[in-house]
């Protein structure tokens, strides 16, 4: 069996205009690198493209730097 080296979750319904969130891992020597990359834009037109740049983003990256650094520690031992 080959692991897989990405999945997706996508957003069918709810309050993002549109959202997909990456996951794509890598192996190594050193263990298994996973990055996440996520895509989305807000509602609400130019309200929400204003809301996403000086809020959301910046939400959205320390949310996934938080849920990575637990699952790190899980992971660690």
């Amino acid at each position: 069996m080959v692991a897989p080296s990405y999945f997706v979750d996508e957003q069918v319904a709810g309050p993002f205009r549109r959202f997909r969130h990456i996951h794509e891992f890598s192996g190594g020597a050193e263990g298994t690198t996973m990055v996440d990359r996520i895509e989305f834009d807000a509602p609400f037109g130019i309200l929400g493209r204003l809301v996403e740049n000086l809020v959301l983003a910046r939400y959205l990256q320390r949310l996934i730097e938080m849920r990575n650094r637990h699952l790190a520690g899980d992971f660690a031992g």
